[in-house]
């Protein structure tokens, strides 16, 4: 029978909701395939095709390079009241947002753009850091996918309305782009004066133990990191599955963004519907179905299932590429965002398989690190092989699309892999 959350809890999950909607939409303007569509219109023609192009790679990886700061955010949130915490860093993220509709549409404009969507996904690092605690404490293990997964779902809404709306405003004013920043700014705001409210379940009880596995003493560092991947060989394995996987995803979505432009010609608001808003809105329909086989069992056998729908995706997309039959974009797209739907679950809250309550936050430290130094990596690694193929050849760009979807593959089969060990011990 499956357990029901009580009266404390439903309170606790009530209460998210609204901020974490709210951020969503603020959230959705630095969104990697949203945000590199506006840099790759906003900037087109100011700068060379590939500065452009290597730009919005770098802004479509910005939600997972960010996440090499995570170190510093676990640093700061041991031992510390979480709920000010974020609070603080909610209205922080609301205003780097909010100026990036200041940067002037120049040349010039397009570093500081790319900066200051970077510097908010940094801030936003260090909310993904810091919730997750507050998530494990207030959300019992038999349950903590259904809920959070509510309100990841409510966050995918409203980063697809914010998406919706960047959509219409390129194809119909661009000039109005800067205005859309300042709502989003202002929602982001609103967001942390709605989220003081929040409150952690036995606050006491997080804080004893992070004090008894050392974390308030041992800061999370690159050394951390390194003894935790050392002393833990399950997680260190699914980490490097999940590196593979990872770094395949990042580097076909800055691929895409510039090949819908390039190759397909495809208008800036086709792109967005694309990339950003079918995906995002088959997360409410989809994440359910994740979630109840995500509270059924390990991460690792969530994973081996869930992997082989973004390989499908891969598949339809590329079939799409070589064919020209663009219809099949949309399926693409539809299974892109059934995939992200598991995946926000299985990054959220994979590592708590692995950690105990208090090196939960250390856990999700080496997470999002190893995401960051994908992101660093994959997105320009990705467009860079696509420019070199289209000069060597044109039209030999598309094959690019081959190496996130080999190494996609890759990581699924180290998930199996996982799977089947596990299974030959539980024997």
């Amino acid at each position: 029978m499956k357990a029901q959350p009580g009266a404390v809890v439903q309170a606790l999950y009530r209460r998210e909701l609204l901020p974490w909607a709210l951020s969503g939409f603020t959230l959705g303007m630095v969104e990697g395939a949203t945000a590199a569509v506006l840099v790759k219109q906003g900037f087109a023609g100011l700068a060379s095709r590939d500065v452009v192009n290597l730009a919005a790679a770098f802004v479509s990886g910005a939600p997972a390079l960010s996440n090499m700061t995570s170190f510093v955010w676990a640093n700061l949130a041991h031992g510390r009241e979480r709920i000010r915490m974020l609070a603080l860093l909610l209205a922080l993220f609301g205003v780097l947002v909010g100026a990036i509709g200041l940067w002037p549409r120049a040349s010039a404009g397009l570093a500081f753009t790319v900066v200051s969507v970077i510097a908010a996904r940094v801030v936003w690092a260090g909310v993904l850091t810091a919730r997750t605690a507050v998530w494990s404490a207030n959300y019992p293990r038999q349950m903590l996918a259904r809920i959070t997964g509510g309100i990841v779902t409510v966050t995918a809404l409203g980063m697809a309305l914010a998406a919706a709306f960047a959509g219409v405003v390129l194809q119909t004013q661009p000039l109005l782009t800067r205005w859309l920043y300042a709502l989003a700014g202002i929602a982001g705001l609103a967001a942390a004066w709605s989220y003081r409210r929040m409150r952690v379940r036995q606050a006491f009880r997080l804080r004893q133990a992070e004090h008894a596995e050392g974390a308030s003493d041992t800061l999370f560092s690159f050394a951390v990191m390194r003894r935790i991947l050392r002393e833990d060989p399950a997680y260190r394995r699914f980490m490097t599955a999940l590196a593979l996987y990872g770094a395949g995803n990042l580097m076909i979505a800055a691929q895409l963004v510039v090949m819908y432009s390039d190759e397909l010609h495809l208008p800036a608001a086709t792109q967005v519907v694309l990339l950003t808003i079918v995906p995002l809105l088959c997360v409410p329909l989809f994440t359910p179905m994740w979630a109840r086989m995500f509270d059924a069992g390990h991460v690792v056998e969530f994973r081996a299932r869930q992997c082989w729908v973004l390989i499908a995706a891969m598949g339809v997309v590329i079939i799409a590429m070589f064919t020209g039959f663009t219809p099949l974009l949309w399926l693409a797209a539809m299974l892109f965002g059934i995939a992200t739907a598991g995946a926000n679950l299985g990054w959220n809250l994979g590592h708590n398989d692995f950690a105990s309550l208090g090196k939960v936050q250390q856990y999700m430290g080496v997470n999002v690190t190893l995401t960051g130094m994908r992101g660093l990596i994959a997105p320009p690694a990705g467009v860079l092989v696509y420019s070199l193929l289209t000069r060597a050849q044109p039209g030999a760009g598309r094959y690019a699309l081959l190496l996130p979807m080999a190494m996609t593959l890759a990581g699924a089969i180290g998930f199996k892999r996982m799977q089947l060990s596990r299974g030959t011990r539980s024997q």
